[in-house]
């Protein structure tokens, strides 16, 4: 059933470290479990808004979901240049955002800084983004760095790591909705087959166990 593809949703929305990035949610709680009488619309329809001025609405169907992503208020903004990309990813003493090899000039590195690529944004953006890279740094100074074990994982179970991810892509689509972004693989547009692609990776994840 299409709303069992809720559950990563429900596990991030359900952790302590999660909490920081929720405003509120609207029938989460077990929308994703199988339902012995049909839901209404009302019912099918969940909703999270997030502490970083980004709103998730899910309406579930029986076999298809509809994703609809906005902010709260963004600001008006012209491109005076062509649109560039950008790749996240984690490395430790980075700040995980990493400029497409097509998009490097010639006096650029690939590593970008969140204070230049993110100033534009509510500050709430900001502040949420740098706690999700402390979140992984100071996993990773506890795992591997202290411990020697750079083979280890970075976070301490599959559920942990899940909500992680969640967190990380909610705050990717608000930084995609900000202005001046281009289109990328998260692009307006696209929004419920790459969130059904992505909540089915993590369910993969959470079959794997700890």
């Amino acid at each position: 059933m299409i709303s069992s593809l809720l559950k990563p949703l429900a596990v991030f929305s359900s952790q302590s470290q999660s909490q920081q990035y929720i405003k509120s949610i609207k029938n989460l709680g077990d929308a994703w479990r199988t339902l012995t009488e049909e839901p209404t619309e009302c019912e099918r329809t969940t909703v999270i808004k997030t502490t970083f001025d980004f709103v998730l609405k899910i309406t579930t169907e029986t076999d298809s979901l509809t994703v609809e992503m906005t902010t709260v208020e963004t600001p008006t903004f012209e491109p005076s240049t062509p649109p560039r990309h950008y790749r996240i990813f984690p490395e430790y003493g980075t700040d995980f955002l990493w400029r497409a090899v097509e998009d490097i000039r010639d006096d650029e590195q690939g590593y970008t800084e969140a204070d230049e690529e993110l100033g534009s944004f509510p500050s709430s953006v900001r502040v949420l983004y740098d706690a999700w890279v402390d979140e992984w740094s100071g996993n990773w100074e506890k795992r591997c760095e202290d411990t020697q074990d750079y083979h280890a994982p970075v976070f301490s179970d599959r559920i942990e790591q899940v909500a992680w991810n969640v967190a990380g892509y909610l705050l990717a689509w608000r930084i995609v909705l900000g202005p001046g972004v281009g289109n990328y693989l998260l692009a307006t547009g696209n929004e419920s087959a790459v969130t059904e692609c992505f909540l089915r990776d993590q369910i993969g994840l959470l079959a794997m166990g700890a």
